[in-house]
């Protein structure tokens, strides 16, 4: 699908055709698509081992008591996790 081109002329004579009230409404709208096309833009930045290292994620649960060996935790939380969505989708 090929998309038509628009000119400005266009735009603005169907924006002179709108009720006056609904301009707002236009307004946002036009922010919303400059905000995405903003974030389609710019990747976010990727993270080295150092950056992750000095991040607050390296010993976030290192006070909890109830995780013992990480693997073995690990582990269940993906068991569980599978068996969930597994349980959820036989009742659908």
């Amino acid at each position: 699908m090929q998309a038509r081109a628009v000119t400005q002329d266009q735009i603005l004579e169907e924006l002179r055709d709108l009720e006056p009230g609904r301009w707002p409404e236009v307004l946002d709208f036009i922010g919303y698509l400059k905000s995405t096309s903003n974030r389609t833009q710019t990747r976010p930045k990727e993270l080295t081992a150092r950056d992750l290292l000095q991040s607050d994620l390296v010993g976030l649960w290192v006070d909890r008591d109830d995780i013992g060996d990480s693997l073995s935790f690990a582990r269940r939380l993906r068991h569980q996790a599978e068996h969930r969505w597994r349980a959820i989708d036989d009742t659908a």
